[in-house]
């Protein structure tokens, strides 16, 4: 998954996220034309932030890469939430 995946992920879901990181964060909007400027590894995000009409919630890095690839469904995500039936 590269920044440009969550970028496009985003705009396609109308989702703003924000990716958490060792004391700082970046967000990323789907309103967002590019990316900004001076990006950390995709791989130090620890978690993100998903805000989206049919989710608000924070994902591991782990499971919103398989939300980005399509290999994990919103649904399907949010059936591993507590709570949810």
């Amino acid at each position: 998954m590269t920044f440009a995946d969550v970028l496009a992920w985003c705009q396609r879901n109308r989702a703003d996220v924000r990716g958490v990181y060792r004391g700082k964060d970046i967000l990323i909007s789907h309103k967002d034309r590019e990316l900004p400027a001076e990006l950390p590894h995709i791989g130090a995000i620890f978690h993100w932030d998903v805000e989206m009409p049919d989710l608000n919630h924070y994902v591991s890095s782990s499971d919103f890469e398989r939300m980005v690839s399509g290999k994990l469904t919103l649904d399907g995500f949010k059936s591993t939430l507590r709570g949810s039936e």
